[in-house]
């Protein structure tokens, strides 16, 4: 059972595409730090989670 060891051109330009696409930087230089991303969850979780502000009470006079 021989096993052919050459790739066809399309397979080989499709390999190369998927390649840049996995290693390619992100758009116009912004790189997301994992550290400020978790900072903002975190902050939006808080605030989410934060009791609301009180009303005043009515007068009961």
């Amino acid at each position: 059972m021989s096993m052919d060891r050459t790739a066809s051109v399309e397979s080989v330009t499709l390999a190369v595409e998927v390649e840049d696409l996995l290693d390619s930087t992100e758009p116009d230089g912004v790189f997301r730090d994992t550290r400020e991303c978790a900072g903002a969850a975190l902050l939006a979780g808080l605030l989410l989670a934060s009791p609301p502000t009180p009303r005043p009470k009515p007068d009961a006079r």
